[in-house]
């Protein structure tokens, strides 16, 4: 028993020199969770340098007064490439359209496909009138012309035609009981003159073109009519026409002709009536032969 409270006011006597040594606990903040010791980090590898640029530029010296001076931008392509083309702008003259001859300035408008200048035409014709509604007639001729110039050329014209008589003539005197006054033309030959102010270019069939012009013609001459023969033997008369027409040229010798041509002259198909102006208006339909077939194209 003695022992025991012996052991007891022994221990309690060692309690003051083993608080002294232990450290007291803050308990004024929370305890901080304890991290597990992380092994040593080890230096991040060097990035590799990408390959060179064939458009880079050299790197730059920083040694030196260089060292603390910042870095130019790189200059990109499409900007240099734009550098070059303004210096190399600046380098061409400008001329203005003073400086530039007429002739060396560009033509909006193609040169002729078809020239006729200094070439003959021999156009054989089919001939039809078609402002009389008792006595048509039908008829050919001939035209032989040549060009001056490609626009302006001299023609000799001559045309024979046959008269047909229509239905139109027994009806207008047996059912109107009319008088039916009508010169007969059978011949005529006329010296025109032909101009072409207008000359174009026309497609067919989506591909083909084809040249053409149109052209006025107008002249004097001397027409036949039944007058003219027995049994009054008048002789011919003085006689002018005018007229025009248009030309397809699909090859350099060849063309097709389409005209239409007025002839006006005086007669008088009734002796005991005063004579008067006859007009006959006549359609042509021919094709026009070029000699030389072949022709070279001059610059005016």
């Amino acid at each position: 028993m003695r022992t025991i409270i012996v052991a007891i006011a022994s221990l309690l006597a060692s309690l003051p020199a083993f608080a002294q040594e232990m450290s007291g606990i803050d308990l004024s903040q929370p305890a901080q969770p304890s991290q597990p010791s992380q092994p040593e980090q080890q230096p991040p590898p060097e990035p590799t340098p990408p390959p060179p640029d064939r458009d880079e530029l050299a790197p730059m010296d920083l040694s030196g007064s260089q060292a603390h001076q910042p870095s130019a931008p790189r200059e990109s392509r499409e900007s240099r490439e734009a550098k070059d083309k303004e210096e190399a702008r600046k380098d061409v003259p400008i001329f203005s359209e003073k400086d530039v001859a007429l002739g060396d300035k560009v033509k909006a408008v193609q040169r002729k496909g078809f020239l006729k200048r200094g070439r003959f035409e021999l156009t054989p014709m089919f001939a039809i009138t078609v402002n009389d509604a008792f006595y048509e007639k039908f008829g050919g001729g001939l035209r032989l012309a040549y060009s001056l110039q490609d626009s302006f050329a001299l023609a000799v014209r001559g045309s024979y035609y046959e008269p047909y008589r229509t239905d139109n003539v027994r009806v207008g005197k047996l059912a109107m009981q009319s008088q039916l006054l009508s010169s007969q033309i059978y011949g005529q030959v006329m010296l025109d003159a032909m101009w072409s102010p207008i000359y174009g270019k026309a497609a067919y069939l989506g591909k083909n073109i084809v040249h053409f012009d149109l052209y006025l013609a107008a002249g004097v001459g001397a027409v036949w009519s039944a007058t003219s023969l027995a049994p009054r033997n008048e002789g011919p008369h003085l006689a002018t026409d005018l007229g025009g027409g248009v030309r397809f040229y699909p090859k350099e010798w060849l063309a097709f002709d389409l005209g239409l041509m007025a002839t006006l002259y005086p007669d008088q198909p009734v002796q005991s009536l005063p004579s008067s102006m006859q007009k006959v208006f006549v359609a042509n339909v021919g094709f026009s032969f070029f000699f030389p077939t072949t022709f070279e194209y001059v610059y005016p």
